[in-house]
C-alpha cells in the first residue's frame, strides 16, 4: 500500500521533469525522486542516479549540497566503496564550504581509509584533521582512531603515546576507558603481560564492553600462569 503511494509520488515528480526540464522545479523533482528512492523505495542505485544528475547541473546551492551529502553517504555507508566515498567527501569540502562542515568531511575521509584498512593513509588524514580542527567535537574520536591506526600497524610505542595524550586531554568519560584499553592491547602485543593485566584491571569498572574485557583478562592470566610453570 505504502509502496503504491510512493510510486504515485515518483510519477508526479517525473511529470514535472518532463514538463519543466530546465526550470528550478526540475531540481526539486530530482531531489525528491532521490529521497523517495533512498528512504521509501529502498533502491539506492536509482537514488544515486537522481542525486548525481542534480549535482551534474553544476549549481552551487543548498539542494545540490544535500544531494552531494547523500552521494557521499551512499558510497561510504551503503556501498562500502571507500575510494569513491573519499572523492565525494572531497567534493563536499571543495565545492560546498558555505553549507558543509569541513571538519566532519575531513574526519569521514580519514575514517574511509581506516575502514578499508589503509591505516597509513588514515594516520595522514587524521593528522590533517587534528591540525586544522582543534575545536571540533570529533577531535577526541580522531585522536583515538589515529592511535588505533598505529596499533594496527604494529607501532605500539606511537600508539601508547597517542592513547596517553588522549587521556591527558580528556580526563573523564569513555575516552579514558578506551585509551586505557588501547594501552593494554599494546602492552599485551609487546608481551608485557603483567603490565597489560594491570591496565585491563584498572579499566574494569568503566570499560563499556565488559564481556570482551573479561575475556582479555582471562586470556592474559592464563598466559601468565603457563609462563610461570
Amino acid at each position: 500500500m505504502l509502496d503504491g503511494r510512493y510510486q504515485k509520488a515518483v510519477d508526479k515528480y517525473n511529470k514535472i521533469l518532463e514538463k519543466y526540464p530546465r526550470s528550478g522545479y526540475s531540481d526539486d523533482a530530482l531531489f525528491k525522486l532521490g529521497e523517495t528512492y533512498f528512504f521509501n523505495l529502498n533502491n539506492i542505485q536509482i537514488a544515486l542516479g537522481y542525486f548525481s544528475e542534480l549535482i551534474s547541473k553544476g549549481n552551487k546551492n543548498k539542494i545540490s549540497f544535500k544531494s552531494q551529502e547523500y552521494v557521499a553517504l551512499i558510497y561510504d555507508e551503503y556501498l562500502k566503496n571507500y575510494d569513491q566515498a573519499v572523492i565525494e567527501y572531497n567534493k563536499l569540502i571543495s565545492n560546498f564550504k558555505k553549507w558543509g562542515d569541513t571538519d566532519a568531511n575531513q574526519y569521514n575521509i580519514a575514517m574511509c581509509y581506516f575502514r578499508k584498512g589503509d591505516y597509513e593513509q588514515a594516520v595522514t588524514e587524521f593528522k590533517v584533521f587534528l591540525e586544522k580542527n582543534p575545536e571540533s567535537k570529533l577531535y577526541p574520536d580522531a585522536m583515538y582512531y589515529s592511535a588505533n591506526c598505529h596499533y594496527l600497524l604494529g607501532r605500539y610505542k606511537e600508539a601508547i603515546i597517542g592513547f596517553k595524550i588522549l587521556m591527558e586531554k580528556y580526563r573523564s568519560g569513555r575516552y579514558v576507558a578506551d585509551a586505557k584499553y588501547g594501552i593494554g592491547m599494546c602492552l599485551e602485543e609487546q608481551d608485557k603481560l603483567q603490565e597489560a593485566l594491570s591496565v585491563y584491571k584498572e579499566v574494569k569498572d568503566i570499560y563499556i564492553n565488559k564481556e570482551m574485557l573479561e575475556k582479555k583478562i582471562e586470556s592474559v592470566e592464563k598466559r601468565l600462569k603457563e609462563r610461570g610453570r
